[in-house]
């Protein structure tokens, strides 16, 4: 029997690269767009600047705003290469050769995925701050003070909104993982059943039909439960229009209600298929 950290291990190392390709495609594009601007000067980053609204922006004021322009597309596109990834090692028979149960095999594949999201996060936030620091020295600018003055983490409590949004992110890359693996054994299940239909085009065909039901029924389950927490906050008078605590639940909930789904349909009829 495989360890689970052999297994965490060899996943890891192999997803970590698509981390690496994501982070280096980023640099060259903010050297990219940085030398266009300059031979433009169609002032890309404007917008998105820390410093030098009012005036023409430094070097590094102009990186570190490009930095944010590609960040929130880099993460989208190495978001998709792990859903890939994730559904690569799902059927892959290679894989599935490993003595390992397939139920347990799956919820290591997830779980390497979102080490994955906080390792680019880590590296992204780190190199974000050390630019953030280059560009205040440049300006002459008190980091110290301009940190205190803009966290806003005077005390434990204003830690909250913070971890909020992170367990909001964790919930959110969660249940698209165990979105994307339900659709693909669901239709993996669906046109094995198909005898002489088991091509291509079947298979987006009936992936497509799955995604566009699963999204209408996800919202529209969100809406009726959005309407009862908020009646539900109204009538003891405790609404404060904040809705986060409760759509991380619902992420994290769907997410466990997909990943039992996905155990049953991956024991019960893509491991027999694919072995």
């Amino acid at each position: 029997m495989t360890s689970f950290s052999a297994l965490f291990r060899q996943m890891f190392v192999q997803k970590r690269r698509y981390a690496h390709l994501v982070l280096l495609v980023q640099t060259f594009a903010v050297i990219f767009i940085f030398l266009m601007d300059l031979i433009t000067s169609n002032n890309f980053a404007k917008g998105y600047l820390v410093f030098g609204q009012g005036s023409h922006p430094r070097f590094w004021d102009v990186i570190l705003a490009l930095g944010i322009m590609t960040t929130a597309i880099g993460d989208v596109v190495f978001l998709g290469l792990l859903c890939w990834q994730n559904e690569k090692i799902n059927l892959s028979q290679t894989w599935q050769l490993i003595p390992v149960s397939s139920i347990k095999l799956w919820w290591i594949n997830i779980f390497t995925s979102l080490v994955e999201c906080a390792y680019i996060f880590v590296i992204q936030v780190v190199l974000g701050i050390i630019v953030f620091v280059i560009d205040c020295l440049s300006y002459g600018y008190n980091i110290v003070k301009i940190f205190n003055q803009t966290s806003g983490f005077n005390s434990w409590s204003d830690y909250a909104g913070f971890f909020e949004l992170i367990f909001w992110l964790i919930g959110l890359v969660l249940i698209i993982f165990c979105f994307v693996s339900f659709a693909n054994f669901l239709t993996r299940t669906i046109t094995d059943q198909l005898l002489g239909k088991n091509s291509t085009v079947i298979k987006i065909f009936v992936m497509a039909i799955l995604v566009i039901v699963g999204v209408t029924i996800a919202f529209r389950i969100n809406d009726q439960i959005t309407t009862m927490y908020i009646n539900h906050m109204m009538k003891n008078r405790a609404y404060s229009g904040d809705t986060f605590p409760m759509i991380t639940i619902e992420y994290f909930v769907g997410s466990l209600i997909l990943g039992i789904v996905n155990s049953y349909l991956v024991q019960k009829f893509v491991e027999p298929k694919i072995r």
